[in-house]
């Protein structure tokens, strides 16, 4: 059996750092030993330039190196324009579109993983060109799909209603958490590490993915602004790279002065995030749209006290492990901050949760539900 998963987006640096890089490393990693022996595995690169190799050949080394193929053909080539993929790569028996597209196909099984319909219910927040594209090219893969794979049953509820996507079609399968997060062994050593990198102070609360609109750093900035006057002296650590419209989003910040006191640490080494989360009073993720949320799994596993929207998918994700507050109500964020980040029973209690809350969830029990829903969509196609 012959599978064709295309890491194309993997091999572009706008996607390095964010969630669904994490997803699709995961998976790769995990795969292989989730399915049958007699399954081939196989990596598709398409839209593939020169500049794109460093990180083609750090996503083969992160990967096992499995076998890959490069084409030089646009990435929505296919969906836009119907080409069907057998002319670029051969036959295969199934193929895996896991960043939201999916490409036309004569005969194999196809199986889109949809994150979120952010595109659609939080446009403002993403530039209009994405926007666009996203609409042009996610519906029709979605329809085109014989299996659909999201992380929440939020984003499931989503697809059925935006889409019109019978549900029985989609198939929830949560986000892993890797084993490297854990609470710090020597905080002491941990922490003067991330000072001297980062310039970070004792007692700051922690924002960690990319910086735009829809992720409402304005509102966690705004609460941040509010605990300042209250007397809270911590820094507010925004880390992760800059993304759609923050330049505007940042101006709107600065000229209200709610930017006094907030870090922006800018990318932080993997090697270093376990540490800062697990050294940070609280980690907050206020959101007004995630499809799933692996930095709240993350932060949990490595002991942090979170704090989440009750929007979207993310109370689902944290279970009773976080304190849920009102995204559009920078007051509620600021009061389930102090909450979280008080030193005393609950926290102890709220971070002692999370690491348990994150002990269900793994990359190789996502890896092998992925394998159960291959399996099938090849029975649908009459391949199994």
């Amino acid at each position: 059996m012959k599978l064709f998963f295309d890491a194309s987006a993997l091999a572009l640096r706008g996607y390095t750092k964010a969630g669904v890089y994490r997803y699709g490393i995961e998976l790769l990693r995990h795969l292989p030993e989730a399915l049958p022996n007699d399954w081939e595995l196989n990596l598709h690169f398409h839209f593939f330039r020169r500049h794109h190799l460093p990180q083609m050949q750090d996503v083969l080394q992160k990967t096992g190196d499995l076998p890959f193929k490069c084409t030089r053909l646009h990435p929505w080539l296919t969906s836009k324009f119907g080409l069907k993929l057998e002319r670029l790569i051969g036959q295969h028996d199934l193929i895996h579109g896991p960043f939201d597209r999916v490409p036309d196909s004569h005969s194999s099984a196809r199986v889109l993983t949809i994150h979120d319909l952010a595109f659609l219910r939080a446009a403002e927040g993403l530039h209009t060109s994405w926007v666009k594209e996203l609409t042009e090219t996610v519906p029709p893969s979605a329809r085109r799909a014989t299996r659909i794979i999201t992380a929440s049953e939020f984003s499931k509820s989503d697809i059925v209603e935006w889409l019109r996507i019978p549900a029985e079609k989609v198939s929830v399968v949560p986000h892993g958490v890797s084993p490297i997060f854990k609470p710090p062994a020597d905080p002491l050593v941990d922490f003067k590490r991330l000072e001297e990198r980062y310039k970070i102070r004792p007692g700051y609360i922690l924002y960690l993915g990319t910086l735009q609109p829809n992720k409402n750093i304005e509102g966690l900035c705004a609460a941040y602004h509010e605990l300042r006057r209250d007397g809270f002296t911590g820094q507010l650590v925004l880390a992760g790279k800059e993304g759609w419209l923050f330049n505007e989003m940042w101006d709107r910040i600065e000229r209200k002065g709610h930017d006094e006191g907030v870090l922006r640490a800018g990318f932080v080494e993997e090697e270093d995030v376990p540490r800062l989360y697990g050294n940070c009073d609280c980690f907050a993720l206020v959101s007004l749209l995630e499809g799933f949320g692996i930095p709240t799994l993350e932060a949990m596993a490595c002991g942090a006290p979170v704090v989440v929207a009750e929007a979207c998918s993310l109370p689902e994700v944290a279970g009773d492990a976080a304190v849920i507050v009102d995204p559009y109500d920078p007051n509620s964020i600021a009061e389930g901050i102090t909450k979280a980040a008080s030193r005393g029973d609950f926290r102890n209690q709220l971070s002692k949760r999370g690491i348990e809350r994150a002990k269900n969830f793994s990359w190789q029990k996502s890896a092998k539900a992925h394998a159960d829903v291959y399996r099938k969509a090849l029975q649908e196609v009459g391949k199994l």
